[in-house]
């Protein structure tokens, strides 16, 4: 079962289709980039305007490697950008999905 694309925008990397989308996080009060594949394997969540740039995966793999689905967090090598746009959502999809350099951090472990 696919999912579904109301309201999100498409992007396809490396042949593979995205869904992605900015919202506003019920339970933390910011922002975040949610991005999904098409398959339902990547899944994560990118918050905005923390003071410390990370990823929480939520899907079934994450940097090549098979997860539980339970929510980790992951320390991001690079800044977020202000503005949210395709090229930024891209780099995001390569990271997570080829990369191998995360680093797992806890979530008292983020400064908002």
């Amino acid at each position: 079962m696919s999912v579904s694309s109301k309201g999100k925008r498409k992007i396809t990397v490396c042949n593979k289709i995205y869904l992605w989308k900015v919202a506003l996080d019920d339970e933390s009060g910011y922002y975040a980039l949610n991005i999904v594949s098409d398959d339902k394997y990547l899944i994560i969540s990118c918050p905005l305007q923390t003071k410390t740039s990370y990823v929480i995966s939520k899907g079934r793999v994450f940097q090549t490697k098979d997860t539980t689905g339970i929510w980790k967090r992951y320390l991001l090598p690079f800044n977020v950008p202000d503005t949210i746009t395709p090229k930024f959502v891209e780099q995001l999809i390569v990271w997570s999905t080829h990369d191998i350099d995360s680093i797992q951090i806890n979530r008292n472990e983020v400064p908002v």
